[in-house]
């Protein structure tokens, strides 16, 4: 069977994958049989040489192919800005007729972030029909779509959550479902009888500085000020000052700006940790997340900010917490598509 899991929550894609991964066997044989492979590093032969021979000593046979679809996206892009298209980005005419002739006990999963609904990879697969291909969309729950979810993973974590519990901790955590996940976990085993409290997620869950900051750079490149405003006061209510604030934001903003040029060259995800400087998993998959909903437009904008506001503080005596106030309110957003 092939599969196309594409979609803003990676966390839910991941899930559908080790779902395919269990079928393939136990632990012990799965090295064997499962191959995965970033888009840099396809080629039709490598593909197949995982793909068409029998799985050995399990089940099945699984192969994962992560941002392949999204290089027809790109592909597309350069062609209507009159730019001559990559054509060993595009592998769909060899592709196709390989899936045609998958085993029946081999899967394909092509593991994709946000793609364009008329993707034409996508569509050329598709076209294989509903018995050999099934596309999956997984989009990351926000608002009431938010509560519900963490209330459903509390119940399956066999656990019960207050819904002023419920609003804590997605104000505390945010959308991330991985770390809402792992904070979860942790408060249902902390409260094993009862309903998980408010008083539970102020005494468990830590609002840490790194994620604040991440929502601090999310509402200054959204245009949300009000919402960046209060992330700022609520830093300065934990110690964090402006100035570190300016720092923080500044250093996010590099991170940025060096993901979107890795995922332009097409670098493994795994060497992202590395090259950005941080041995955080969390941080690398929020950092990819804002590389990849943010222009680049966005992240020069925020640069010149910066920059005034340290110029402001240098030669015009603005104290620092006037100077991030200002680079809140002064920020804007170009109008640009997000980027793949």
């Amino acid at each position: 069977m092939i599969y196309i899991f594409h979609g803003d929550d990676g966390f839910s894609a991941q899930e559908a994958l080790g779902e395919l991964l269990e079928l393939v066997g136990p632990p012990e044989v799965r090295d064997a049989n499962v191959t995965r492979l970033g888009a840099g590093e396809f080629s039709l032969d490598r593909f197949g040489a995982a793909a068409m021979v029998t799985p050995f000593l399990a089940d099945r046979r699984l192969v994962i192919v992560s941002g392949l679809l999204a290089t027809a996206d790109d592909d597309r892009a350069q062609r209507g800005r009159g730019r001559p298209a990559n054509a060993a980005a595009d592998p769909a005419a060899g592709l196709v007729e390989l899936l045609e002739r998958l085993p029946t006990s081999t899967d394909a999963v092509f593991l994709e972030g946000k793609i364009a609904p008329s993707n034409p990879l996508r569509g050329k697969i598709s076209k294989l029909g509903p018995e050999r291909a099934k596309s999956r969309e997984f989009t990351a729950p926000r608002g009431d779509a938010l509560a519900s979810w963490v209330r459903k993973r509390a119940e399956a974590k066999g656990a019960q959550i207050e819904q002023q519990a419920v609003a804590l901790l997605v104000e505390h955590v945010g959308s991330d479902l991985w770390t809402l996940d792992s904070e979860i976990e942790k408060l249902a085993i902390y409260r094993a009888e009862g309903p998980i409290t408010a008083e539970d997620v102020s005494a468990l869950v830590a609002q840490t500085r790194e994620s604040s900051i991440f929502d601090l750079v999310d509402a200054v490149m959204e245009n949300r000020t009000d919402a960046a405003l209060k992330v700022m006061s609520r830093l300065l209510g934990g110690s964090t000052s402006a100035q570190a604030q300016i720092t923080m934001i500044a250093r996010q903003a590099r991170m940025v700006a060096i993901a979107q040029e890795l995922a332009r060259s097409k670098v493994a995800r795994d060497e992202w940790g590395k090259r950005l400087g941080t041995g955080s998993d969390f941080v690398v998959r929020k950092v990819a997340d804002q590389a990849r909903r943010f222009p680049p437009e966005a992240v020069r904008r925020l640069y010149a900010l910066l920059v005034e506001a340290d110029l402001a503080m240098k030669t015009g005596g603005a104290s620092a917490e006037l100077a991030l106030t200002e680079l809140i309110a002064r920020a804007q957003v170009p109008s640009a598509a997000p980027v793949r």
